[in-house]
């Protein structure tokens, strides 16, 4: 308890804290920009962190890593089979590879099966079996009762997130932009170079 207790201590969520590790020198907007980054950082964390024990609360849930966690609910959303490239695309991932490790891996354990079997391997698309149902069920069941029973007893945590939801999916299509102007695709406005 006391190590929990210290340990706590050397992480100081204020967004005092946060705009601290930025420059000294830095323009408010940097400062407010490096601290977003930051609560990014614990954000992630703290999802990766609530997912793998959520998980490992599971019958057979202990056997995904968080990447293939996600490529499962990925598969189950709406209910619909889906192929590598949608997979990739709705994680917003590049990875091929590593989603296919990912792929084999769930088809292996029988969380998934191919929709098509018969279809070139290229055009293959995966739903979720019955076992892997299951666990998906499992798992949303356990969400509602302790992540969603937390987040509900916050006030206008609803209008909040909604709010959250929305900067984060520009801040990615921003930090996009960004990566394609790093790895030499244009300017920070889209032109491209001579």
């Amino acid at each position: 308890m006391e190590r929990a207790r210290s340990k706590a201590r050397l992480v100081d969520p204020s967004p005092e804290a946060a705009t601290a590790v930025a420059p000294d020198n830095a323009s408010r907007h940097e400062q407010v920009v490096t601290a977003f980054e930051y609560a990014v950082w614990h954000l992630g964390s703290a999802f990766a962190r609530w997912r793998r024990d959520c998980l490992a609360r599971l019958p057979g849930g202990d056997e995904l890593s968080g990447a293939e966690a996600s490529i499962l609910h990925i598969i189950h959303v709406n209910d619909t089979a889906k192929g590598l490239a949608e997979i990739s695309r709705l994680l917003h991932r590049d990875d091929l590879s590593n989603i296919q490790y990912g792929l084999k891996k769930l088809l292996t354990l029988g969380y998934i099966e191919k929709a098509n079997p018969r279809a070139p391997r290229k055009s293959v698309s995966y739903r979720v079996s019955t076992h892997g149902r299951v666990l998906i069920e499992a798992y949303l069941r356990l969400r509602r009762d302790v992540l969603l029973r937390l987040t509900a007893r916050l006030a206008g945590t609803t209008a909040e997130i909604e709010s959250a939801t929305l900067l984060l999916h520009l801040m990615i299509g921003v930090y996009d932009q960004a990566s394609n102007v790093v790895v030499g695709h244009g300017d920070a406005f889209g032109r491209m170079r001579p």
